[in-house]
């Protein structure tokens, strides 16, 4: 038994918050956690949590102030990139916080007013309806379809929402829409055998394939298509596009290539 499995489970309530290596300012932030996912509470230092993200088993301290609260089932999912929040069922209500893609959510009650009906939380906001799928919808098998949705998401180190992504997040994220669970790491990824099999070491002599996943020395992307690059980068500091050769070129090099079996 883990040291996580002996340890309480949290739910995060706030929207989104940082993951920081360290229990104190100014450190680095090496992934986040999303509205509805869960942790294994592994420590609490000055009102920092220590937590194991129950998603893809990153650990890391949450701010003091982060708000928590005891696990409750999730309904739905969140499909687009963002969606708010908003106190009553009108696109004239303020909306007074925001979810990225892949909060989970538990709807309590629903508002049809003609327009694909509204979605009232457990936590007395509503979200739109066509914003959420329910949780027990099968996964999208299209990797490259999800993480298209980011375009133009500003690229942000440890970041795996809406509201900022890096490299390895979105390969997460897009991934882990179809099935795949993965790590927060680009070169974790690269050794992970769950994602598919490793077709190429150095990208020589490959057919590229859309959904195919390409490594560089720290860093990763999905092809688009046979030639195209779907990625996070520091470049454009966003997600954006690329020629594959124009990426490799920059990377002066490819060091692995999974074909996802899905």
């Amino acid at each position: 038994m883990t040291e996580a499995q002996t340890r309480p489970i949290r739910q995060l309530k706030a929207p989104h918050a940082v993951l920081l290596e360290e229990p104190r300012d100014g450190v680095p932030q090496t992934s986040e956690m999303l509205f509805g996912e869960t942790f294994a509470l592994l420590a609490e230092e000055g009102g920092w949590l220590k937590a194991e993200n129950r998603t893809d088993g990153h650990v890391g301290w949450l701010p003091p102030g982060t708000t928590v609260g005891k696990p409750v089932a999730p309904t739905h999912r969140v499909v687009g990139p963002r969606s708010n929040l908003h106190p009553a069922p009108a696109h004239k209500a303020v909306p007074v916080g925001t979810l990225s893609f892949g909060s989970a959510v538990t709807v309590d009650a629903t508002d049809d007013n003609g327009y694909g009906g509204w979605c009232r939380l457990d936590t007395g906001l509503w979200v739109f309806g066509k914003h959420l799928e329910p949780v027990a919808k099968p996964k999208n098998k299209e990797p490259v379809e999800t993480a298209a949705r980011f375009l133009g998401t500003p690229y942000v180190w440890g970041g795996r929402s809406g509201f900022g992504i890096d490299c390895s997040g979105l390969v997460q994220v897009a991934l882990g829409a179809a099935g795949i669970v993965t790590h927060h790491s680009s070169g974790m990824q690269r050794n992970d055998e769950s994602i598919g099999p490793m077709i190429s070491t150095d990208g020589q002599g490959v057919e590229y394939r859309r959904g195919d996943v390409v490594f560089f020395p720290g860093h990763v992307g999905l092809m688009l298509d046979g030639a195209s690059l779907l990625h996070a980068t520091v470049f454009t500091m966003s997600v954006t596009i690329e020629p594959l050769a124009n990426v490799a070129a920059r990377a002066e090099a490819i060091t692995g290539v999974r074909r996802p079996a899905l």
